[in-house]
Parts: structure tokens; C-alpha cells; sequence
């Protein structure tokens, strides 16, 4: 695709800058021939950005709104057209096999696979943009066998709790923790005693190296 991509833009360079000039000479006359050299001398102007690189003005909230608002229609149809309790069997799945592939793409260069690498890999996760905007959380526990975080807000919970459609967020959003948890190591547990999604005043994630 990307050879397709260069050629395309070298086609489209060299029809621009050779062909189209020529062809407008001998539609417009002659005399523009005598504008050429002027021409050439000028600095062309910088490329314009392109449009969808430009500042959105949205907020973190904003751009989570947006997303789940696209999506979550087509959820519901579903739920309703094969069953809700199937659809969410299958979100489950399709989410965790989703997250296991991130991991495992994140995870390949780190060649010990202890509790201290997952703890950078998560944190580290978890700072960045805009997961760093959208959760407000405490490290409870961060050792050799645990890492435990405690969150306040997470503002997936509060969002698809708004759009009454919690169990669709718990089977997108939570219930692959224990998929990555797995996908690290398969010594590694998930263990999420309270949770936002489910209306729990806090969330507690507990990831542990079983014995």
C-alpha cells in the first residue's frame, strides 16, 4: 500500500509541475511562456496542513463522548437483534482478544516479564494521553507480587453509565484487564473486587502473581 501511496503522490508531483503547466501554455497563449522564469524564481508557499491535523477545540470528555456515542447506537442494535446477554459474551471476547494483541505488540521488547515491568508498562500506559485526562487514580500496592491501583474517576464509567449501557462498557472497557493481565504472564490474576462501571463509589484493580 505504501509503494501505491509514493507512486501516486510521484504521478501526481510530476503531472502537476511538468504536464499540467504544459497543457495550460497552449490553452492560454504563448505569452505566458514569457511569465516562466519569473515564475520559477518565486518560493512556492508551504504546504497547508491538512485539515484533520488542525486543533479539534475538543476536550478529553468531549472526544470519549464523541466515540461512544458513535458506536454505542450500533451495540444496542445488535444487543437487540441476537440478545443481549450473546452480544456481551461477544463484545467480551472480541475486547480481550483486542487487548491481548496491544500487549502483546507493547510488551514484546521487555524481556523479563515480572511484576515490575508490568507495573512501568501499566503506569507508564496510564500516563499518557488523554488516559492520564480521563482517570483519577491512587497506587494502593506496587511490589514484587502486586500492583493494586484504587480509582475515583473513570470517565468511561460515567459516560456509558449516562447512557445507560454499563454492562456494554463493563464487557469493553473492564472485563479485558484480565486478558492483559494473562497476555503479560500467564502467572498474572485480575481481580477487580469493586468497580465504577458496575456503581461502585470506587474501582479497585488488583493484578497479582498467583503462587
Amino acid at each position: 500500500m505504501l509503494n501505491k501511496i509514493g507512486s501516486f503522490t510521484s504521478d501526481r508531483r510530476h503531472f502537476l509541475t511538468r504536464i499540467l503547466p504544459a497543457g495550460t501554455f497552449f490553452c492560454l497563449g504563448c505569452n505566458n511562456l514569457l511569465a516562466l522564469p519569473h515564475a520559477l524564481n518565486k518560493k512556492q508557499p508551504l504546504e497547508q496542513k491538512p485539515k484533520y491535523l488542525e486543533d479539534s477545540g475538543m476536550n478529553v470528555k468531549e472526544v470519549y463522548t464523541f466515540a461512544y456515542e458513535t458506536f454505542l447506537p450500533v451495540y444496542q442494535q445488535m444487543a437487540n437483534n441476537i440478545g443481549r446477554e450473546k452480544f456481551l459474551e461477544i463484545l467480551k471476547k472480541a475486547s480481550s482478544e483486542n487487548m491481548s494483541q496491544m500487549v502483546s505488540i507493547m510488551s514484546k521488547d521487555i524481556p523479563k516479564r515480572d511484576m515490575t515491568a508490568f507495573a512501568d508498562l501499566l503506569l507508564g500506559y496510564l500516563s499518557a494521553v488523554p488516559f492520564n485526562k480521563a482517570f483519577a487514580f491512587e497506587v494502593v500496592e506496587k511490589s514484587e507480587n502486586a500492583v493494586e491501583l484504587k480509582f475515583s474517576e473513570c470517565l468511561p464509567a460515567r459516560l456509558f453509565r449516562e447512557m445507560d449501557a454499563a454492562d456494554i462498557g463493563y464487557a469493553f472497557e473492564c472485563y479485558p484487564a484480565a486478558s492483559v493481565a494473562r497476555t503479560f504472564n500467564p502467572k498474572m490474576k485480575w481481580t477487580n473486587p469493586k468497580n465504577l462501571m458496575k456503581g461502585d463509589e470506587i474501582c479497585i484493580e488488583r493484578y497479582a502473581l498467583e503462587e
